[in-house]
């Protein structure tokens, strides 16, 4: 989705090698995550024929593509896992399918890992996933507003709002553009913001983009990743507020909510009814009871037990 297609070392005094070893328990998962759906989209990739517009195709496609990928009709039709599950497919096929995965990895690797350690690895994870679908809404947007059906796969929007948010910590961080030119990360994600939104808006003013590269989703990822720090939000407390909500037996009882008990009546005028009763009882005869007399002498006979159990 863009950016595997334009080349970056970095200078690694923070991220990945400060961590040691592998990183950090949350781009580990996703990293590995990532690179398990990648070898499965290639090993199961196949040539399959296909009819456009009257004509025969060829194309090569993989199952486990077709089932992740973000296709905006099968997500208009309820297959609302696709707006995170896309970000864990890449090209598998072609001649540039390598860079897409590498440098979405090991952005994810270098800076990735600084903001775990702020942020802790339950709340990076969950800014990856919100960041993945975030993009994939911005997506989704565009060909609406297009009417195109064209999917899109990639980690390159969640990436983009873990380099909008690093920038933001860590603007004069350098790294190396084109492996020559020292350039602070501040103003590479000025570059991808001016890059991203000219085929945005030529898009929309019907000009098109046969570019192939999801320049709405690296702007939904900026957006987000920007949005996190400037509100500061905090996907795990925002999903805390919300588990009442998903608690079903919360709706039937809350919790702390006191039963409403009516008093119980006084001994005296209780006792009161019950000798009507038996005097009615005496003169008219037990049938001429109605329900509400036979319930309270139901429970005269159980509290007259009570006293004599506890006497």
């Amino acid at each position: 989705m863009g950016i595997y297609s334009r080349d970056y070392v970095r200078d690694d005094r923070r991220g990945w090698s400060a961590a040691g070893g592998w990183g950090t328990p949350g781009c580990r998962w996703i990293i590995v995550a990532t690179i398990v759906v990648f070898v499965l989209q290639i090993i199961t990739t196949r040539p399959t024929q296909m009819l456009v517009d009257g004509e025969m195709f060829v194309r090569r496609v993989s199952p486990v593509t077709q089932v992740l990928e973000l296709d905006p009709q099968r997500v208009f039709h309820g297959e609302i896992w696709r707006l995170v599950t896309y970000a864990f497919c890449h090209a598998a096929d072609g001649r540039e399918f390598v860079w897409h995965i590498l440098f979405n990895m090991l952005f994810i690797g270098w800076w990735g890992t600084t903001l775990e350690r702020m942020y802790g690895t339950r709340e990076f994870v969950l800014f990856y996933l919100t960041a993945a679908m975030a993009s994939g809404l911005a997506f989704l947007g565009l060909s609406w507003l297009q009417g195109d059906p064209t999917p899109a796969i990639g980690a390159s929007g969640a990436v983009m709002a873990i380099m909008a948010l690093y920038a933001i910590f860590f603007p004069r961080d350098e790294i190396f553009l084109f492996f020559l030119l020292r350039v602070q990360i501040r103003f590479v994600v000025l570059a991808y913001l001016v890059f991203d939104l000219l085929p945005v808006l030529q898009s929309l003013s019907g000009a098109g983009n046969g570019d192939g590269v999801a320049h709405a989703a690296h702007l939904g990822g900026l957006a987000f990743g920007f949005a996190y720090h400037r509100f500061g939000w905090r996907i795990e407390r925002l999903g805390a507020s919300f588990s009442p909500l998903l608690n079903r037996r919360a709706w039937i009882r809350p919790r702390h909510v006191k039963v409403y008990r009516p008093p119980e009546e006084a001994p005296q005028n209780f006792d009161l009814k019950v000798d009507a009763i038996l005097d009615k009882i005496h003169a008219q005869g037990e049938a001429s009871l109605t329900d509400q007399e036979r319930d309270i002498l139901r429970k005269a006979s159980e509290r007259y037990k009570s006293n004599q159990r506890h006497s």
